[in-house]
């Protein structure tokens, strides 16, 4: 009985997690939006059939002569033409998005995929075909088979000939959607828009500090499984944490993958069954990337983005120029979040207390990455010295500097070996010169007058 009980809080704190992570799996699924449709317009299909059946259909028809079909025949052939219709509508919507996913696959990067996925637009439309289709299918079904009522059900057909106008406007707006968004320029676009709203939510938050401590003693608490650590439910934590005393210190970063075993958080109560339910029920890992919940994503893919563009398979240097415009932006932003996020709660103790933000390993990541797939392109080369420079005119303690430094000796050693002409050479030198003299060689009480 005891090694029962011992083990109960353990399955249902496993099972309350697989809840989680499964809800998150089909909120974000291609097919959540079209089967919640598509449930809708089965359900108004069954509703509509009563009221013909009870000749309430017939009544509110017959005030709008001109939707009125009471021939069979002719309810068939319309219903028949529009399932016909409506199902190659399906095939050729489903076949478009097959072709751009791996369009985007090939030409971009897979790990794209999960953000065009989420797109509410292109669900809705296949929601509405896929849904008009079982509506459809009801109704043809009722065409002379209904025992009480007319023989053809008038408001069901009404709404079926609606319906498929709407599936015909709906089919237009995901031609245009899926034109637009299958542009390298609208991606980067999005992807820019999306990360910015949430580094300035993460601004405006008050939730950074620099130099946060805590008294208590923490307990190290190793990882129960093995996966991507994907985010912590705030909100449901911080309500167990309130009542329990506790207090979570996350030793990794978002999007980092995990051994099982390996150091991962501390907590200010030494660990038993009760806390280790709580952090399995609250602690969800997953392998999807969303930017939304995991901001460090964006830079990530803009940076594989700008080295796809530079392989020479693609061979495209200004797709690869306009990511590092956009990582410059958000590579300031992310400076200016400095220290650690603490979320508190009202009366200001701390609840969940994440690690610092990486900044300079990000940093490095996005920009030698891209180095070493351009350094014969005098181009990207100089976008690349300008984004180090403008970056560290913005390091106004000169935190970072060393790393800035750093990089920009690596791009001139790296194009004085790659590149042939020494025209281009001595160019990128003269750039990476003026970069340190403008930008990086002020001591900082200079750089604040200015």
């Amino acid at each position: 009985m005891a090694s029962n009980y011992a083990t109960h809080p353990m399955n249902f704190a496993k099972l309350i997690y697989a809840v989680k992570k499964t809800y998150i799996q089909v909120t974000t699924s291609i097919a959540f939006y079209p089967i919640i449709i598509s449930m809708g317009l089965f359900a108004l299909a069954m509703v509509t059939t009563y009221l013909d059946r009870i000749s309430v259909g017939s009544s509110l028809i017959n005030k709008v002569p001109f939707l009125k079909i009471d021939n069979a025949n002719t309810a068939r052939d319309l219903l028949s033409s529009l399932l016909t219709g409506l199902i190659s509508l399906v095939t050729f919507t489903f076949a478009m998005v097959m072709i751009v996913l791996t369009q985007v696959t090939t030409s971009f990067s897979p790990r794209l995929l999960p953000d065009l996925l989420n797109r509410k637009g292109s669900q809705v439309v296949l929601g509405t075909i896929i849904g008009t289709i079982g509506f459809i299918i009801v109704v043809l079904s009722n065409v002379r088979t209904m025992s009480a009522g007319p023989k053809v059900p008038l408001l069901s057909v009404a709404i079926s000939m609606y319906l498929g106008f709407a599936c015909l406007i709906a089919f237009i707006y995901f031609i245009h959607k899926i034109s637009n968004e299958v542009q390298i320029g609208n991606i980067l676009s999005t992807i820019y828009h999306t990360t910015r709203y949430v580094l300035d939510r993460e601004l405006d938050s008050g939730s950074y500090h620099e130099d946060w401590k805590e008294d208590e003693e923490f307990y190290l608490v190793k990882a129960w499984d093995s996966g991507y650590f994907d985010t912590i439910t705030s909100k449901e934590f911080m309500k167990v944490s309130r009542k329990k005393g506790l207090k979570l210190r996350v030793l990794v970063h978002q999007g980092t993958y995990l051994l099982k075993g390996e150091p991962f958080l501390k907590v200010n109560k030494p660990l038993n069954e009760e806390t280790q339910q709580i952090l399995e029920e609250n602690v969800i890992f997953r392998h999807q990337e969303t930017i939304k919940e995991n901001y460090f994503y964006s830079f990530k893919h803009l940076t594989e983005i700008a080295v796809k563009a530079l392989s020479p398979g693609i061979n495209d240097p200004g797709t690869a120029m306009h990511a590092i415009d956009y990582l410059l932006d958000l590579l300031c932003r992310l400076q200016e979040l400095r220290g650690q996020k603490v979320v508190t709660h009202k009366d200001g103790t701390a609840s969940i207390i994440y690690a610092p933000v990486p900044f300079e390993k990000i940093f490095y990541l996005c920009t030698s990455s891209i180095r070493a797939y351009s350094s014969q392109d005098v181009a990207v080369q100089a976008k690349l010295i300008d984004l180090i420079a403008k970056v560290s005119k913005r390091d106004k303690e000169d935190k970072h500097k060393p790393l800035l430094e750093k990089e920009l000796s690596s791009i001139e050693e790296a194009s004085a070996q790659d590149m042939k002409s020494q025209e281009d050479i001595a160019f990128i030198k003269t750039l990476v010169q003026q970069a340190r003299e403008k930008y990086m060689s002020h001591e900082p009480s200079e750089r604040r007058e200015k």
